[in-house]
């Protein structure tokens, strides 16, 4: 055992001597060195010196295979890092563009809301049975009776209307944030204002098919129109109303929709409801419609509180 120990350990030695990187005359003189403090050096110890060298070499050779895959796998998590960075600090520039643009974006002047009297004085002002006035009268009805954002109308088919005319309430499709389906239920006020309209709804029924779009071009039906035009439509009667009437309000398409919420906040006093009928998801921006009530206003309202005995 003792002389296979002795012969394992001058393999060794004679393996790092091999591999080693001193010149053939210095590596020649070692092996020599090593023969004589052994006393012989074997042609089979030398073989098995080179054999050593050779697994030695191996395990470099492998150990450096996993350093490299280990570096590998490194730089493409430090890709993935970059990317990632690079798309957050792209993400923070767009809001920070944003949130620029929105405090430099020209402000709109104050709109007034549809009242009443001046959705009485835009019908009247739409005059005439043709398909092209019947369907802008039916958009001003909607726009008033529900609140809900011009866009809204555009997705309405004819089949929709059923409900509004049976039933008192329309299935919308909200363009923002909210439920995708809202049902916008009519006040008193609303049911009168739907049965005034009964004569143009028969006409649109008359023309157009129940999968047809309310607000279409006259030639298909079955394509709603484009915003812009049903916007230019609605703004252009509206802007000549206003020049006549005396105040000579501020009127666009989206004076409906003040005009909505202003008058359930005053018939209800309850902005959380308002909120919830309108379809908004934030209670600030139901409250950013909603003007400051006069001293007579509390005062009413005041007067109308009873306290429990």
């Amino acid at each position: 055992m003792k002389l296979k120990s002795e012969a394992v350990e001058v393999q060794k030695t004679l393996g790092y001597i091999i591999g080693s990187k001193k010149s053939n005359e210095e590596k020649l003189v070692l092996i020599q060195a090593l023969g004589l403090v052994e006393e012989k050096v074997t042609q089979s110890i030398i073989i098995c010196g080179f054999s050593a060298v050779f697994t030695q070499n191996k395990e470099i050779i492998e150990r450096n295979k996993d350093l490299k895959n280990q570096i590998t796998c490194l730089e493409g998590q430090a890709s993935e890092l970059l990317s990632e960075l690079e798309r957050l600090r792209a993400e923070e520039q767009t809001k920070e563009k944003r949130k620029e643009a929105r405090a430099n974006r020209k402000r709109l002047t104050k709109r007034d809301p549809i009242t009443l009297s001046i959705y009485e004085e835009l019908i009247k002002s739409i005059s005439g049975y043709d398909v092209k006035n019947v369907r802008l009268r039916i958009a001003c009805l909607i726009l008033t009776i529900t609140g809900i954002r011009l866009n809204e109308l555009l997705p309405l088919k004819m089949k929709e209307l059923i409900p509004l005319i049976n039933s008192n309430w329309i299935s919308i499709n909200r363009s923002k944030r909210g439920p995708s389906s809202h049902k916008a239920y009519l006040t008193v006020l609303g049911k009168k204002l739907v049965d005034d309209r009964k004569e143009d709804f028969k006409i649109l029924f008359a023309v157009k098919k129940l999968e047809g779009y309310v607000f279409s071009s006259e030639k298909n039906q079955y394509k709603a129109l484009r915003r812009d035009t049903l916007t230019k439509e609605i703004n252009g009667v509206l802007r000549k109303l206003g020049e006549r009437l005396e105040n000579k309000p501020n009127l666009t398409s989206h004076s409906f929709r003040i005009g909505f919420i202003s008058q359930l906040w005053r018939d209800t006093g309850d902005i959380e409801f308002v909120r919830q009928a309108i379809g908004h998801s934030k209670l600030e921006s139901t409250s950013s419609y909603v003007e400051n009530l006069s001293d007579e206003d509390r005062r009413l309202r005041m007067e109308q509180i009873t306290s429990p005995e």
